[in-house]
């Protein structure tokens, strides 16, 4: 009698206890992401709203709008990815194409070579490529020629850009190319086609669909990108959004209305982009899912072969091999006017990090610490979301699901500047803004889809009748996730956790625009240095990054991969 009690309580427990974790998930996400989003559209809409009031609607809206400065900036942002994502394919296409005919083996070792660029902030390699390539730069030293001119230009921060991005749609389209297989290919040889033609006509419509959802996602990314327009744009007067939104903030009076209008309009423009990813990659996956095939490499002949090899080689040299040897020796030099030579290399600006009074140990606790808090945060929450989405049945689901994906959708400055808009705020009794909080806010924000859909994936491969079982016993819902749930995520959790914990390290656009007086990250530690002439330090804290956070997403990687839920 005593064991039926019991059960119906426990029952009776957990049909309460389910709807206060999805309400419990709804709220985090709100405060996290929601607020930040609606207090962009609304300092946008009313000026005034800080005070309580209505007053002069869209009396910074207009303005905004009507300002040319604002027309070049967003002109030059659209062509800006445009052009980055033009490029990128163009890198991309060949080498996918040509990674389907070559040996796995082989194409093993290319494929973890071009996952280097990843590894590399974006503003980090621009620093290496203006150390490269400026006057008196590396090129210049050692054969005699710079090719400044053309790095602080429209072409050149668009070959930047494309070199740290093609990689994305490389991989797409080279997976895209090993589910459709060679079987059309061969079908076409055998009646006479030309490589030319079975490319153009077969593999290309093909695999279109994963291409341009791919190509989607470097224009996101190209939009929003701070750092290399930031770096290189300046020295020729090119300013994009993201650029113009850091000014606001930077130049007296700060304007937050005229911000939240350009962060509003950086938000549509990334959003459109974002939904017509989504869209394209959920309606046409499917189809090539069902065509799964291993084709055998083609047999070709000796030539092909290394000329193939040598495509592989001149791209690799220029996206991964001369960024990282440019790091590498700004990193080693004891003193930037000594010039590259033997006695002027060393491991003393690397040691000198190190230094426990420094500024550079102090940049890089306060990183590691904070992303140590993202991480842990960010995978709890992810962990509530995903039991919410998957699991529960309600309509509520919907809006949490759409919370969760926002972030993916808005930049990274809309982002940063939503969370000064919304938590400085007057009336808050207590607020994270101007202490260290206010970056794990934003880092939490940022973060937040990679540990939730890589949660979320591995929750819809447990089986319901896990917690069925649970159900029947008596347990509730938190019994469930504590118990059952959560053990076999674990792995899977500590691997989203690696890759929050490696990204957030580095983190450079909130960093700079919520980071309090006298607080310094890696990220704004390595741009500061650089802005003050001093390359090597900043160069070395570069070298130690790339190292550090290359190894952490590394072993996340390898984890989520021995996952077998």
């Amino acid at each position: 009698m005593f064991q039926l009690v019991l059960s119906q309580w426990q029952t009776q427990r957990s049909r309460w206890l389910a709807p206060a974790l999805l309400w419990l998930a709804i709220v985090l996400l709100v405060v996290i992401v929601g607020l930040p989003v609606l207090a962009i559209l609304l300092y946008a809409l009313f000026p005034h709203i800080n005070e309580w009031s209505l007053a002069e609607p869209f009396s910074a809206l207009l303005p905004t709008l009507a300002d040319g400065q604002l027309l070049s900036a967003t002109v030059n942002s659209l062509r800006l990815s445009a052009a980055v994502t033009l490029l990128s394919c163009l890198l991309a296409l060949p080498l996918a194409y040509q990674r389907n005919r070559m040996s796995d083996r082989s194409g093993r070792w290319w494929d973890a070579l071009l996952m280097v660029p990843f590894l590399i902030p974006p503003y980090i390699g621009s620093m290496a490529w203006m150390q490269l390539l400026q006057v008196k730069g590396f090129s210049e030293q050692l054969l005699g020629f710079n090719l400044a001119p053309y790095l602080y230009s429209f072409p050149g921060i668009v070959s930047v850009m494309a070199l740290h991005l093609f990689p994305m749609i490389y991989f797409a389209a080279s997976n895209a190319l090993r589910v459709v297989g060679h079987r059309y290919g061969d079908v076409a040889r055998v009646f006479g086609a030309q490589p030319w033609q079975i490319f153009s006509c077969i593999y290309l419509p093909l695999v279109l669909p994963s291409l341009v959802s791919s190509c989607l996602i470097v224009f996101i990314l190209s939009i929003e990108e701070f750092g290399t327009p930031e770096i290189l744009g300046n020295r020729f007067g090119f300013h994009v959004i993201v650029t113009a939104i850091h000014d606001k903030f930077s130049d007296w009076p700060i304007d937050l209305p005229g911000a939240s209008v350009l962060s509003l309009i950086l938000i549509i423009i990334a959003l459109a982009a974002y939904l017509l990813q989504r869209h394209i990659s959920e309606r046409f996956s499917a189809n090539l899912d069902q065509q799964v095939v291993n084709p055998p490499p083609l047999r070709r002949s000796l030539l092909a072969r290394t000329l193939t090899q040598l495509l592989f080689a001149m791209v690799a040299m220029l996206a991964v091999v001369l960024p990282l040897l440019s790091i590498c020796l700004s990193a080693l030099m004891n003193t930037l006017s000594g010039g590259l030579h033997w006695r002027n290399l060393s491991l003393q600006p690397l040691l000198r990090l190190f230094d426990g009074d420094g500024d550079a140990w102090a940049a890089m606790s306060t990183s590691l610490s904070l992303a140590l808090m993202a991480a842990c945060c960010t995978v709890l929450i992810a962990l509530l979301v995903a039991f919410a989405v998957v699991r529960l049945r309600a309509r509520a689901t919907v809006l949490l699901d759409f919370l969760s994906i926002l972030p993916n959708a808005i930049p990274g400055m809309a982002i940063a500047v939503g969370l000064i808009l919304t938590w400085n705020q007057r009336f808050w009794p207590l607020t994270p803004y101007n202490t260290s909080l206010i970056l794990l806010l934003a880092y939490v924000c940022l973060m937040l889809p990679y540990p939730i859909r890589m949660l979320s994936a591995a929750l819809c491969q447990l089986p319901r009748s896990l917690d069925d079982a649970a159900y029947i016993s008596g347990a509730s819902e938190l019994t469930v996730i504590c118990r059952i749930l959560a053990p076999l995520l674990a792995p899977v959790a500590l691997a989203a956790g690696f890759i929050v914990f490696a990204i957030s390290t580095r983190e450079l656009v909130s960093s700079i625009m919520l980071a309090p007086p006298g607080v310094e990250t890696v990220a704004t530690y390595v741009f500061h240095q650089f802005d003050q002439g001093s390359i090597n330090a900043g160069m070395a804290m570069s070298l130690v990054t790339i190292l550090v956070s290359g190894s952490i997403i590394v072993c996340g990687q390898r984890l989520q991969g021995r996952v077998r839920p």
